[in-house]
């Protein structure tokens, strides 16, 4: 899919909104986001604006991360007015379950794995654009205030390819690492940011490739980098100095 990068923060918006004014199913999962958002602020985060961000409306077919400010009871007592019948509960204390063939992760404010470990602090939304993975994933949807927020230069650093590392603690080393290789080869990345380049550096170190390509069907069902385009990789990070950023767009097989 050809890269469509939303211009300003309006225009962004306006994708969103057009994503769920195109069908029944996405009008009915806007309305649950808005029940959810009703009585406590809520947040869109990350991957779904990414992409749409990226591609438009065609480009998301992930879940929809939300961030709730209640606490856990009053979420479940919310969801339970959708009739929530099924739903499973990940070791971060995030709630998934599919509700009009969309997948949703919600989980509370308090309960983000960053602010719970005392590595960033707990100030306002905007924290939230602290504790991501990767800076394409640093943005914010409020849906009470109906607004975009995202760290500086974020939809240039999208038109650009460029992308980098925001928060190197994790509470899954091996499923971060496959979440980065994924972002390089599924979202035509162009080049990493010298934090980033580091990072994946000392880990493809300790990670066979064997190892990550395993991880990556357990978890996604589909593979997106192969043994070659793993070494070529590789490579490329070990003949970058450390601290300089890594030019990525001629490490494809395909």
């Amino acid at each position: 899919m050809s890269m469509n990068v939303a211009k300003t923060h309006h225009a962004l918006k306006r994708r969103i909104d057009n994503f769920f004014a195109s069908g029944e199913e996405q009008r009915a999962a806007r309305a649950l986001i808005d029940a959810v958002a009703a009585q406590h602020r809520a947040w869109i985060f990350g991957g779904m604006l990414r992409d749409i961000g990226l591609f438009g409306g065609d480009g998301f077919t992930s879940d929809i991360d939300i961030v709730f400010a209640g606490e856990r009871e009053d979420l479940l007592h919310l969801l339970s007015r959708f009739h929530m019948e099924h739903f499973a509960t990940n070791k971060l204390g995030g709630i998934r379950f599919r509700y009009c063939s969309l997948d949703f992760d919600i989980w509370c404010l308090n309960d983000t794995w960053a602010f719970k470990e005392n590595i960033i602090p707990l100030r306002d939304a905007e924290s939230l654009l602290h504790t991501t993975l990767m800076s394409w994933d640093a943005v914010l949807y409020d849906v009470h205030r109906d607004e975009i927020l995202t760290t500086a230069n974020y939809l240039q650093n999208l038109k650009r390819g460029y992308l980098e590392l925001v928060l190197d603690a994790t509470p899954n080393e091996t499923g971060s690492v496959v979440k980065i290789l994924r972002t390089i080869y599924n979202k035509q990345v162009k080049t990493l940011g010298p934090f980033l380049g580091d990072f994946l550096h000392n880990a493809l170190l300790r990670y066979s490739y064997s190892t990550l390509h395993h991880y990556e069907l357990t978890h996604y069902d589909t593979s997106s980098f192969d043994d070659v385009e793993y070494n070529l990789l590789l490579n490329r990070l070990c003949e970058t100095e450390t601290g300089h950023s890594v030019d990525v767009t001629q490490l494809r097989t395909n």
